[in-house]
């Protein structure tokens, strides 16, 4: 009979030498801060590009093709 919890120690201990749980450790993951980088670029570009809306707020939108009239 296997006697291995699929989640780690069925007592409520910890696999790792530190005995803390993964979430007081993460931040020396190195997966947790190319994610965090990540998050950080996506969230300068959406910002720095207005919300993803192409044109800058201070431009005026750039015309209508094939001159249609705008109401």
């Amino acid at each position: 009979m296997n006697n291995k919890h699929p989640h780690g120690d069925p007592h409520g201990g910890s696999n790792h030498p530190d005995g803390r749980p993964y979430w007081q450790r993460a931040h020396r993951d190195w997966r947790v801060w190319i994610a965090a980088l990540f998050i950080l670029a996506a969230m300068t570009i959406y910002l720095a590009t207005n919300d993803m809306r192409g044109w800058p707020s201070s431009s005026p939108p750039p015309p209508p093709p094939g001159g249609a009239v705008v109401r």
